[in-house]
């Protein structure tokens, strides 16, 4: 049987009453409530955070965070299709970089000297650090839960987009709570976070995701 038509069986045979879209909603929805709630309960939400959405680069943690776990998402979708893997494009996520390496940029060259290695290390590093992984747990299982429905070529790098998608969402959760305004915290160490979820995602993904 040649690839294509192998391809085309597999896409067959992958085929559900609910298109893909839906069943995302329907398993990342619940894991992502379930993890604000969590968030709420435990940590609670920033006192001002209804002012904090007034702060541009308050807001900026919610738009990067949001895109990356928005965008991992989406391509997580496109590559649960076993002809996903030629169809995926992973520019966006590059703009997505790109745009949080300009606003780090100009936090650091708008921020005098003297106030960057204080807004760099912050005073939330340590909670950041450990509780974007743990929000992302149900997420990232939720997309995987979607990714296994299918019928995936490119198991590794559908594991990545997973730790993304996971990753970024749930990094957007936990801006809820915290008060690190400065790009020059929130690019580097969210991102830190998301990547750490992403590398064991990917790893997972490579195992779990293989047919």
């Amino acid at each position: 049987m040649k690839t294509e038509d192998l391809i085309r069986a597999l896409a067959a045979d992958t085929q559900d009453t609910r298109p893909m879209a839906a069943r995302m909603l329907t398993a990342l929805v619940p894991a992502l409530l379930v993890s604000l709630a969590a968030l709420w309960l435990v940590l609670g939400f920033r006192a001002d955070l209804g002012k904090s959405l007034l702060i541009t680069d308050s807001i900026m943690r919610f738009v990067l965070t949001g895109a990356v776990g928005l965008l991992g998402a989406r391509i997580a979708l496109v590559l649960a299709r076993p002809e996903g893997r030629d169809e995926v494009r992973l520019w966006p996520l590059v703009a997505v970089a790109i745009a949080a390496f300009a606003v780090l940029v100009w936090a650091f060259v708008t921020t005098p000297p003297e106030g960057v290695q204080m807004k760099l290390v912050g005073k939330t590093l340590t909670t950041c650090m450990i509780t974007i992984p743990l929000l992302s747990i149900l997420p990232v299982t939720a997309i995987m839960w979607v990714l296994r429905q299918g019928a995936t070529t490119a198991p590794m790098l559908a594991g990545l987009v997973a730790g993304l998608g996971g990753g970024g969402l749930s990094a957007a959760i936990y801006a809820l709570h915290c008060t690190e305004d400065s790009p020059l915290f929130y690019v580097p160490w969210y991102g830190l976070a998301i990547a750490g979820v992403t590398l064991v995602s990917t790893m997972i993904g490579a195992r779990l995701l293989r047919w």
